[in-house]
């Protein structure tokens, strides 16, 4: 059974902050998991040719203007002195500069930034290769990965702005420290998202340094680490007094912000995936499917990452999720009649399909844009819909069939994010991958999952000052937190097309990736 909250005030308020690329969420949660409060202001990507970056400034502006308008309606609900902590998820594998004085050195570069493939090739070029990566990590070096970010400094970012560079840091960390003015520290989970910590032991590798080639560079990069905070119940610090005081927030009743985790770490904990052979999808931006193990995978191209409290994090992530969605339906469509495509359209849509990489897919060999129907696009939006979320749920098939093949013994699967509001969504992905679905009442999956861990660490923080009392998990947390609504089953009259339609999109797969190999040999 889940221990129950013992130590903190039952009438406790929980924060939870979700920094992504798209917008900045902030969910105030009561300890009956209900949303009491919610704040949502907008992101603007800096974006030039491939580059995609964010400005810390603007950063530092979410970060105070959410704290501002929380304040300003937890007021209002009379609930203002009962909030007591704050945990927060941000992009894995975005990661800017800051010189001394906490100031932008440089923006930035998002996990999307689709410039730095050339960077990952070249410093893994100098690393030697991803068996030497991951004889020294634990895990594969990704392209996403921070790491990369420093490759691209040593040709992009002048001499002078390396020396000015006071600390590195990823979003989430970032994040924090324009939180409570404490930029010296960083996640396991954040850090374990660089290509630079050692997943088995929490530490940081400074032969991952060798990917960049001055050794100049490679000796400020390392001095420009933060620590490696492994306690994930010590808090990072209070909000800062300077940011109290304009929140209205009395000095002495100041959340305390707890260590972050990446979105990926927070989705996971979000969906309930906090035990070995649990799975969580998140049909955000991008499209993924992340599970919790106790070991790191045993075989194939998983990235592997390391969760606060000691678990792994498995992980395909799909940069070709809401975005691909997007560009099919458009920003506004009517979501109603596109949902009646259950019943006007069949499964496999009469042959239609569509290959959704508007952006280029690594994980599964796409090194570029492959956007394409088959045999045709159709002219109706009900068929473009549905093919198009029979493709993502292709994408998450082959995904969740990498997790069994490098180890995983699934037991249930939870889904969450913007997509898993269609019900249509839902029942096609079950029956796709033929298992039930466990669907969260909320839609916030990494913003829930940055308050449970901040519900976590808050009462065992709690306990450890009062007394000898039974620690208090991730996993009791989530039983407070998080709760859902009836699972969705797969439609057992869609099994057999949807077996035949996933076989046909792996050939199409394979098919587009041959046509790529021939023109590179060609060429």
């Amino acid at each position: 059974m889940p221990e129950a909250v013992r130590c903190i005030d039952p009438k406790s308020v929980i924060v939870g902050w979700d920094f992504s690329t798209g917008s900045v969420k902030c969910l105030a949660f009561d300890l009956s998991g209900e949303t009491i409060a919610e704040v949502r202001l907008e992101t603007d990507q800096w974006i030039k040719s491939k580059s995609r970056e964010l400005n810390l400034m603007m950063l530092e502006g979410q970060a105070r203007a959410s704290v501002r308008e929380m304040a300003a309606k937890l007021r209002v609900l009379g609930r203002l002195q009962d909030w007591i902590a704050g945990g927060i998820s941000a992009t894995h594998h975005t990661a800017g500069r800051i010189d001394e004085h906490n100031n932008q050195v440089r923006r930035a570069i998002c996990w999307n930034d689709q410039t730095l493939s050339q960077y990952h090739a070249k410093g893994l070029s100098r690393i030697g290769s991803q068996e030497r990566v991951i004889e020294l990590t634990g895990g594969p070096w990704a392209v996403r990965y921070s790491l990369s970010h420093l490759v691209k400094d040593e040709r992009s970012l002048r001499k002078d702005e390396w020396k000015r560079t006071a600390r590195i840091l990823p979003h989430g960390a970032l994040a924090a420290g324009y939180l409570t003015g404490r930029f010296d520290v960083v996640s396991v989970s954040a850090a374990a998202s660089t290509g630079m910590m050692d997943l088995r032991t929490n530490r940081w590798r400074p032969e991952m340094l060798e990917a960049i080639k001055s050794n100049a560079f490679r000796e400020l990069a390392l001095n420009q680490l933060p620590r490696i905070l492994t306690d994930s119940s010590e808090p990072i610090g209070p909000l800062s007094d300077h940011l109290a005081l304009e929140a209205g927030i009395e000095h002495d009743r100041r959340p305390l912000i707890y260590p972050t985790s990446d979105d990926q770490a927070a989705g996971l904990v979000g969906g309930g995936a906090v035990e070995a052979g649990q799975v969580a999808v998140i049909l955000g931006n991008s499209a993924v499917v992340n599970s919790s193990s106790r070991e790191l995978p045993k075989s194939g191209t998983l990235d592997a990452m390391k969760l606060n409290w000691g678990r792994y994090l498995w992980m395909r992530c799909y940069n070709n999720g809401a975005q691909f969605l997007d560009k099919v339906v458009g920003k506004r469509p009517k979501w109603a009649h596109l949902e009646n495509a259950r019943d006007a359209v069949p499964p496999t849509c009469g042959g239609v399909m569509v290959l959704p990489f508007i952006n280029p897919e690594l994980s599964i060999g796409i090194d570029r844009r492959v956007f394409r129907w088959f045999p045709e696009e159709p002219k109706d939006a009900q068929v473009r819909f549905r093919a198009s979320l029979e493709a993502i749920a292709y994408l998450i098939a082959l995904g969740v069939r990498e997790h069994v093949n490098a180890g995983q013994q699934i037991t249930d699967i939870t889904v969450s994010g913007g997509i898993a509001r269609s019900d249509l969504m839902c029942e096609i992905l079950a029956s796709v991958l033929d298992r039930p679905l466990k669907r969260l009442q909320s839609n916030e999956g990494p913003a829930l999952g940055a308050a449970v861990t901040a519900l976590a660490a808050a009462e065992h923080h709690c306990r450890r000052e009062k007394g000898p009392l039974e620690p208090f998990t991730v996993a009791d947390a989530v039983g407070v937190l998080v709760k859902y609504t009836a699972p969705v089953q797969p439609n057992a009259a869609w099994r057999e097309a949807y077996q035949a339609g996933l076989r046909q999109f792996e050939e199409r797969l394979r098919e587009s990736n041959r046509v790529d190999d021939q023109a590179r040999t060609a060429t």
